[in-house]
């Protein structure tokens, strides 16, 4: 990092604290009134055994916090990255998340908006509406949230109707390259005396600040990364009693944008067949320069995408206890295009109407809670249902048969692959296995194969979960308290394979003439692929790339033959025990023991290598159930020691957390270049230390300054080779998107001036040390340590009932990777989705 960069991080965070940011107290200026749901009962915050930050309001508008992205910013050990579209978004704690786009893998960090789970991270990161606040809790959670929560919860809670008149307004002006515009509204009140209600609508437009080369299309937008969605939300409280309410909940949104292409990172020798197919369509080697944001793709990354909901949560106060119940239903869909192959030339693409994902879930959960003078309790149970169904359709466009042809002469003699396909379906003739119906394949070199027809694969899964849990605080005596739940869960998915037929001449023959394992690494079929090809002098490393290459996972034509159904059965118990003792007012340690567990599944994809060993494609031709798409469930056993402390008449909070996280198993998903491998390893670790301040100094009322630091150093265990290449490099190595360092905080003054005027100036910064942005730990895709600022002054009147403010993000304009992947079928090229540039805009808020 420059030392100009270092001097202003550390000079930030001796004035700032760096991050963690609690919430703010709204009824003094005292840490100690602060309270979180962590436990699923409102509790101050530090007397909850967990690491837990809360985010209110106002730090939420001042941080520009409009979705859970935004968050990471401000929360300490928290990073939020996201590629190809707006669902493939991933949430990390503390190092640990879950990596790749297949959507049979589930999330490790869950995210709970108003007490439903969204069973995905990227059905969670739309615009939340008006925030009460959130909270961030680190470490497994499963034992009131459940399965898949072994690295953390994200907690949101948004603003209830209230029973007194009021109306928000919003509208915000973006500038710069990436200029737009933003308007939201709501409007609270009461209805009846017992019935009040909460609407919230709000749209945002904006320009794509990646500009797009399209080489003739048939793409025609030449701008990416726009934002183009509008969000509709409604809320109903109904208060039947003093003691009985029902709370009912609707939104709708709707995303029209254009989404996401990936500048490139590095080139490799394949840049110059690109260019020989179309001139510029990737930047040749030692010319990349993703960060200048201009990208090629001939290809549309159109994408729209639909979420919708509704929730209805009861909750009844008793004598003797309370009980809540939350029912929800919510329904998510994306149709993505894609430039598959991120250059200018027509080799490989998705089509938007090809390429969707339709998510259903429905929850229900009862809680039954209450407490005596020495112990509180909660049973409760819950259960889940989710229908899931992706169809992927990868198409072959007019450059692909000529860029493999060239991909395989480069280095030897191997003309094309009409040489090679006609060659290999006259072996198949002469050994008495002919190509049903064969005629010369490919006539002229380059010919488009076949419009570049669809594989039109379809895969659904349905999933039924349900689980029993307690919680439980015994109060031994009134400074030492014993916390202990445990929850069994049930899950049973069922899944099913629905390949589509796929077209490509050369790959049918091959799979004729060499077998249904089409294992080019033989010496006798690579003989076979030497001779029938005229190639001399081509080493044997070199004829099994091109064979891999000319016949790739989405071209085989084997895949339709095994159409099947799979299905699994799971029973996990997870849970806790916390000690924890509090010397003084202002002093609490604790110890906690949790076991967290995410469920396994079924790789929704297309994939010729599982686990240690390639498919045997034979094997499963005879019992197509046998095809190997089963991972095993990721299970954790997680260690905390943490220390929660205020001073100076509790107007400084100040907490430290130890922790280790051990998984004795531990879901992985790779990308080669070529296709996802996901498979189960066995052991990885997380293990560091957390420092959180929160800072309401006496002398200066206006001011609050919080902050924290989080050292996280999460790697895999030492592992035995399993086979896959780009698996066995990251035995006993740092996970990808796991920095050791995270450090962030914000600073807020709010003083006045004049006889009803105030003033704001606000400023955050969040640092993360370097890290290896891609999965398979390729050294080209090291991002270096970097800092974000983010600032924002403004003016308003001093009943609230407006306000102006100028603002800016990552205001030194910073360039940094989210993700680095592997140039799909171009050895040797990197692909890269980046940040965010730098960003201001002016915004105006009204309210009574």
């Amino acid at each position: 990092m420059p030392s100009t960069k270092r001097t202003i991080l550390f000079a930030a965070a001796s004035v700032i604290a760096l991050t963690g940011a609690q919430a703010v107290a709204q009824e003094g200026r005292s840490v100690d009134v602060i309270t979180v749901t962590a436990q699923k009962r409102e509790q101050g915050i530090q007397d909850v055994p967990v690491a837990v930050t809360a985010y209110n309001e106002e730090l939420l508008l001042n941080a520009g916090v409009r979705d859970l992205k935004d968050l990471a910013i401000i929360a300490p050990g928290l990073n939020v990255t996201s590629t190809t579209n707006e669902f493939v978004t991933t949430a990390r704690i503390r190092g640990i998340g879950t990596v790749g786009d297949n959507p049979g893998l589930e999330s490790s960090v869950g995210i709970v908006i108003d007490g439903v789970p969204r069973a995905r991270n990227g059905a969670g990161f739309n615009d939340l509406g008006e925030l009460e606040r959130i909270e961030v809790l680190r470490g497994p959670q499963g034992t009131l949230f459940g399965a898949n929560t072994t690295a953390g919860i994200i907690n949101v809670v948004t603003k209830r109707p209230e029973f007194e008149f009021g109306m928000n307004g919003e509208v915000t002006y973006i500038g710069g390259d990436a200029s737009g515009w933003g308007a939201s509204g709501s409007i609270t009140g009461p209805v009846t005396d017992q019935i009040a209600l909460r609407l919230y609508g709000a749209q945002r437009v904006r320009d794509g600040w990646q500009t797009v080369e399209t080489f003739g299309g048939p793409r025609t937008e030449t701008e990416d990364a726009d934002q183009n969605f509008y969000t509709l939300r409604g809320q109903a409280l109904i208060d039947f009693t003093d003691h009985v309410n029902l709370l009912l909940t609707a939104d709708y949104t709707e995303r029209d944008e254009i989404c996401c292409v990936a500048p490139s990172l590095l080139s490799g020798a394949t840049a110059g067949i690109i260019n020989a197919l179309v001139p510029g369509g990737r930047p040749m080697p030692g010319s990349s320069d993703a960060f200048a944001r201009v990208t090629q793709a001939n290809r549309s990354t159109e994408q729209e995408i639909t979420d919708s909901g509704f929730s209805a949560e009861l909750n009844w106060e008793l004598q003797n206890f309370d009980v809540t119940a939350i029912l929800s239903d919510r329904n998510y869909n994306l149709h993505s295009g894609q430039d598959t192959d991120f250059t200018g030339a027509d080799i490989v693409f998705r089509e938007a109407d090809n390429n969707t994902f339709d998510f259903g879930n429905t929850t229900f959960e009862m809680r039954v809670s209450g407490s005596t003078e020495n112990f509180e309790w909660m049973f409760g149970s819950y259960y889940s249902n989710e229908t899931l169904v992706r169809q992927d359709a990868i198409q072959t466009g007019a450059h692909f048969d000529t860029y493999l042809s060239l991909l395989g002469s480069g280095g030897g003699s191997i003309s094309t692959v009409v040489d090679l396909a006609n060659g290999l379906a006259g072996l198949s003739a002469f050994l008495g296995n002919p190509v049903p119906g064969y005629v010369p394949l490919f006539p002229t070199q380059g010919a488009p194969l076949g419009g570049g027809n669809p594989a039109g694969d379809t895969f659904t899964q349905n999933g039924d979960s349900l689980s029993f849990f307690t919680h439980n605080t015994w109060h031994l005596t009134d400074s030492t308290d014993l916390t202990f739940g445990l929850r069994h869960t049930n899950t049973q998915k069922t899944a099913h394979f629905d390949f589509g037929e796929s077209y490509l001449p050369a790959c049918d023959v091959w799979e004729h003439a060499f077998g249904d394992a089409l294992d080019f690494s033989t010496p006798g079929n690579q003989a076979l692929l030497g001779i029938f090809s005229g190639a001399t002098g081509v080493a044997p490393a070199s004829l099994a790339e091109f064979g891999t290459f000319t016949c790739l996972p989405f071209a085989r034509d084997v895949f339709a033959q095994i159409d099947n159904m799979q299905t699994l059965e799971e029973n996990e118990f997870s849970g806790l025990l916390s000690l924890s003792h509090r010397f003084n007012d202002d002093l609490l340690v604790y110890g906690t023991y949790s076991h967290g567990y995410k469920a396994g599944g079924f790789n929704l994809d297309r994939f010729t290598q599982a686990g240690s060993t390639a498919v045997n494609f034979t094997n499963v031709l005879a019992s197509p159930n046998s095809y190997p798409a089963r991972f095993d469930p990721e299970t954790v056993d997680s260690y905390e020691l943490g220390i929660k402390t205020e001073w100076f008449n509790d107007t400084l909070l100040a907490n430290v957390y130890l922790f280790q996280s051990e998984f004795d198993t531990y879901q992985l998903n790779t990308f080669n270049g070529i296709a996802f491998f996901v498979t189960s390893i066995d052991g990885a670790s997380s293990h560091g230390g957390e420092l959180e301040l929160l800072w309401l100094p006496e002398a200066l009322p206006g001011l609050t300054m919080q902050g924290g630091v989080t050292y996280a150093n999460a790697a895999y265990d030492e592992f035995a080779p399993t086979g896959t290449a780009d698996v066995d490099v990251l035995s006993g190595r740092n996970f990808s998107l796991a920095p050791e360092w995270y450090a962030s905080g914000g600073a807020t003054y709010n003083g006045t001036f004049g006889d009803n005027m105030t003033w704001l100036a606000h400023i955050d910064a969040r640092y993360m040390s370097e890290q290896n942005t891609g999965s398979d730990l390729d050294p080209e895709k090291v991002q270096e340590a970097y800092t974000l600022f983010n600032g924002r002054v403004g003016i308003g009147s001093a009943d609230e009932s407006w306000s102006l403010e100028l603002w800016g993000r990552n205001l030194t304009d910073e360039d940094y990777l989210q993700v680095g992947f592997d140039g799909p079928f171009q050895p040797g090229s990197f692909q890269a989705s980046i940040g965010t540039p730098r960003s201001w805009g002016i915004t105006l808020r009204a309210r009574r």
